[in-house]
């Protein structure tokens, strides 16, 4: 019995095998493919690609026995707009992949006519595997002592605190008007194009508060007073960081940024196949993984093709939840 299992077992991986180095042999790749990241060098989407392509190119050619080069493509402007459009309209020979950040991409096309809309036909599910809770914190050099105090005095006086982040219509500016919502506050909302941006200004102590991600709190921990992670329980990463319910009482967030790796929905089917397959190796390697961790990547499980297609999905309605405070806050219609 056990040498007939160990039969079935090889001749599985053989046929696996055999199916990859078909498709592999079939299919020619691009000399260079362009990854758009549409925000700013230094940011946690930029960082996230600076470090993932170089492993995804050496399993394309381990695959293919083909070499490629890949060249990151930052494209900010319009609160990741430009980038978008530029992944959904390039063409379909695999020459082009990008960073899609969620649930950016779908609020974005709800407040403008985004010539990438409709995002979920746009653009075709290549793999991901960072997801990036938010984290609020309070600035050392705001005259507020604690976060407590700053959301007073919003409650007692809107308007008269700073919070800065990346946007308008980012993940972090949705998780303010969810910290509004839940506590009364109105807070005069400072837009940065991209994470590293808005850092860069709260390290400056240019605003009172910042919204980012667990990503962006690593890189400037120091300069924050307090912090609180919009997770219901804390998280592994930054375990030294209360949740937004043990440091002023508020309960029920779960918010953050998906950050995953899509093409123009126009891709050839069997490229498109190839690239998840090098992707699902590349998130295969354990010694790789520790490196995106130490470089403090917020990594999750990995999901592959029609799993991340599933998870686009998801965050297309939870877009339909978040949209009304931004319609609210007067920057959508």
């Amino acid at each position: 019995m056990k040498t007939l299992l160990k039969g079935l077992v090889a001749a599985t991986i053989l046929s696996t095998t055999l199916a990859i180095s078909s498709l592999a042999a079939a299919v020619d790749l691009p000399a260079t493919i362009r990854v758009i990241v549409a925000y700013n060098a230094g940011g946690s989407s930029d960082t996230l690609a600076r470090v993932t392509i170089p492993r995804w190119e050496a399993a394309l050619e381990e695959i293919t026995g083909q070499s490629t080069n890949t060249v990151i493509v930052n494209a900010p402007g319009a609160g990741g707009e430009i980038g978008w459009t530029r992944l959904s309209q390039a063409a379909g020979d695999g020459g082009t992949i990008g960073v899609i950040n969620l649930p950016a991409v779908p609020l974005v096309e709800r407040t403008r006519n985004s010539a990438y809309k409709p995002w979920l036909e746009s653009f075709a599910p290549i793999a991901v595997n960072v997801i990036d809770p938010n984290v609020a914190r309070l600035a050392k050099t705001s005259k507020y002592k604690t976060m407590q105090e700053a959301i007073d005095a919003a409650i007692a006086n809107p308007g008269s605190v700073t919070v800065g982040a990346d946007g308008p219509l980012s993940d972090d500016h949705a998780a303010m008007y969810a910290i509004e919502e839940a506590t009364g506050a109105k807070f005069t909302f400072i837009p940065y194009s991209g994470s590293s941006a808005a850092n860069r200004a709260f390290m400056a102590g240019e605003v009172d508060i910042v919204i980012g991600n667990v990503f962006d709190h690593t890189k400037s921990a120091e300069a924050a007073a307090e912090a609180m992670v919009l997770l219901p329980s804390r998280y592994d990463f930054i375990p030294d960081v209360p949740t937004a319910e043990e440091l002023v009482g508020i309960k029920g967030l779960d918010l953050g940024s998906v950050r995953g790796f899509a093409a123009p929905a126009s891709i050839d089917p069997e490229l498109l196949k190839l690239y998840q397959d090098a992707f699902a190796m590349a998130y295969a390697d354990e010694a790789f993984i520790a490196e995106m961790r130490a470089k403090n990547l917020t990594v999750v499980d990995a999901l592959v093709g029609d799993a991340f297609g599933q998870k686009m999905a998801d965050q297309e309605k939870l877009a339909d939840t978040l949209f009304p405070l931004f319609k609210a806050g007067g920057y959508a219609e």
